[in-house]
């Protein structure tokens, strides 16, 4: 899978167990990235892997709906534990332009 977002943001789906995802973000843009489906077979998300030139913000959600306005996030910051069953990653841009690179390693 290959999907791009805005502002060329891209997710490619290497291996269906690492997602690579790489763009820029606007200050005040919000990208989200949808994850699969928690099953047997993927319990979900092992660890989230990302760096950020600039003034950008990462959140991830458990929420079905992702993409509905009241929708609750929680922020990611160095060195937390990431949730197993998200659904979704949210980025949201700070000041000026930030280049983001993503690694999402699935279990």
């Amino acid at each position: 899978m290959d999907l791009t977002l805005k502002n060329g943001f891209r997710v490619a789906d290497n291996s269906g167990f690492n997602y690579s995802c790489q763009g820029n973000i606007e200050a005040g843009e919000t990208v989200i990235i949808p994850l699969p489906n928690v099953s047997a077979n993927k319990r979900g998300v092992n660890d989230i892997g990302w760096q950020i030139d600039g003034d950008a913000e990462i959140y991830a959600t458990i929420a079905k709906k992702p993409k509905e306005e009241n929708t609750p996030w929680q922020k990611i910051e160095d060195y937390e534990d990431i949730n197993k069953c998200a659904s979704a990653i949210k980025i949201v841009g700070g000041a000026g332009t930030s280049a983001i690179y993503l690694r999402i390693i699935l279990n």
